[in-house]
C-alpha cells in the first residue's frame, strides 16, 4: 500500500492513537515537544523521524511486509503497540495542533485516511529512507516505484516493547 502525506516541517510519524498521549501544554517549546515524542516513543505508542533538514516535501510512503530491493540511504527500527486494529501516518502539523489543544486529535480530520488496518500485538517497523534528504534533485513529488521516498516495514514481533530512544531518529539539533 502507498500512502501520500504533506510534509510542511520535516518531521512524520507512525502513531498508535489509541495510546498516543497527544496533548503537552498550550505553550509548549520545540524542546519539550521533542521530549515528548521520545518518551511516547519510549512507550511504544508513536514512531517519529526527521525527513530532511531543509523542511518536508509531499512524501510517498509504501507501507510493506518486507524491504524492497532498493538500496536505502538510511534506515531505523522500532517497535510500536497496535491496540485498536490500526496505525495512522501523521506528520508534524497534526502532532502539534493535537500537542498545543486538548480537544485536537490524531488523526486529523484530513488525514485520516491515512491509515494501516493491522491486528492488535506488538510489531517492529523498520524505516527506510530511499532518498538523500540534501540532494533536492532526487526526490520526485510522482507516485511511482522509483519515486517511493519511505518505506516502511511492519513485521509482527514477540518481543515487548523495551527500546530506549534518546531522541527524535534523524532529528539534527
Amino acid at each position: 500500500m502507498n500512502l501520500s502525506i504533506i510534509d510542511d516541517d520535516g518531521f512524520i510519524a507512525i502513531v498508535n492513537s489509541d495510546n498516543y498521549q497527544s496533548f503537552v501544554d498550550h505553550n509548549w517549546q520545540f524542546d519539550q515537544l521533542m521530549a515528548h515524542f521520545v518518551d511516547q516513543m519510549n512507550a511504544g505508542n508513536i514512531v517519529v523521524w526527521q525527513t530532511s533538514n531543509d523542511g518536508g516535501g509531499i512524501w510517498v510512503v509504501a507501507i510493506r511486509d518486507q524491504p524492497s530491493n532498493t538500496l536505502a540511504f538510511r534506515q531505523f527500527e522500532h517497535f510500536i503497540n497496535v491496540t485498536n486494529g490500526e496505525l495512522f501516518l501523521t506528520n508534524y502539523s497534526d502532532l502539534t495542533m493535537a500537542a498545543q489543544f486538548s480537544d485536537a486529535s490524531i488523526p486529523s480530520r484530513h488525514n485520516a485516511d491515512l491509515n494501516i488496518a493491522m491486528e492488535d500485538g506488538v510489531y517492529k517497523v523498520t524505516v527506510r529512507q530511499l532518498f538523500d534528504p540534501d540532494n533536492v534533485l532526487q526526490y520526485s513529488d510522482t507516485e511511482t516505484d522509483e519515486n517511493i521516498s519511505f518505506e516502511i516495514i511492519i513485521t509482527p514481533s514477540h518481543e515487548p516493547v523495551h527500546q530506549h530512544v534518546k531522541s527524535v531518529y534523524w532529528y539534527e539539533f
